[in-house]
């Protein structure tokens, strides 16, 4: 089966940025998407092969399918086909399939959310405004209170990115939450105050 029609590739690129927490709009851009990519996958991609992903300064070329499986895996998935089946045939109106989730640009500043994963994992974390949030409690997971981190969105039953962890006196540059079945609850709670 062929996904690699223009939406499709369209689609993952959007989701890699929403994931990495950037756009695709300057060389600084493209060099934080290669690096995103790569402590995803733990491969190597050029930085000429993420510009030819993202059509940069012109260059462009339909991408080979282990350009694509690299792409989708650094969003969690197994290969380009396995994100294409999660995303039907991947019309720009697929992202109702992620379901219930919240994106940090949806957020104002003081919003609660919590947030769950298996085994027995919890947390609450405040928005604090440019999609970073602080942990005000935890329970079963590696974070705790206090910590920071950045995120672009939270999807019901999908493993989060976290970026730029600042866990007591060191600084996580990614951790992932969720890895097995994804989230199991992303809820909105009251902001303080309310």
């Amino acid at each position: 089966m062929n996904h690699s029609d223009n939406s499709t590739i369209d689609t993952l690129r959007r989701l890699i940025c929403e994931a990495a927490g950037c756009g695709a709009g300057s060389p600084a851009d493209l060099y934080t998407l290669k690096l995103f990519i790569e402590s995803r996958t733990r491969e190597t991609v050029g930085l000429t092969t993420v510009k030819r992903f993202w059509q940069y300064g012109g260059l462009s070329s339909q991408p080979r399918q282990s350009t694509l499986n690299v792409m989708a895996r650094a969003i969690g998935y197994r290969s380009y086909d396995d994100f294409c089946e999660h995303y039907g045939d991947c019309s720009p109106s697929s992202d109702i399939v992620l379901g219930k989730g919240v994106k940090a640009t949806e957020l104002k500043s003081g919003e609660r959310l919590m947030l769950r994963w298996n085994p027995g994992r919890e947390v609450v974390v405040e928005y604090l405004g440019n999609s970073t949030f602080r942990v005000l409690s935890s329970e079963g997971s590696k974070l705790h209170a206090d910590d920071t981190f950045q995120a672009a969105f939270f999807a019901l039953g999908h493993a989060a990115m976290l970026a730029n962890v600042i866990h007591e006196n060191s600084c996580w540059p990614l951790y992932e939450i969720g890895q097995q079945g994804g989230l199991t609850l992303v809820s909105r709670l009251s902001s303080i105050g309310e």
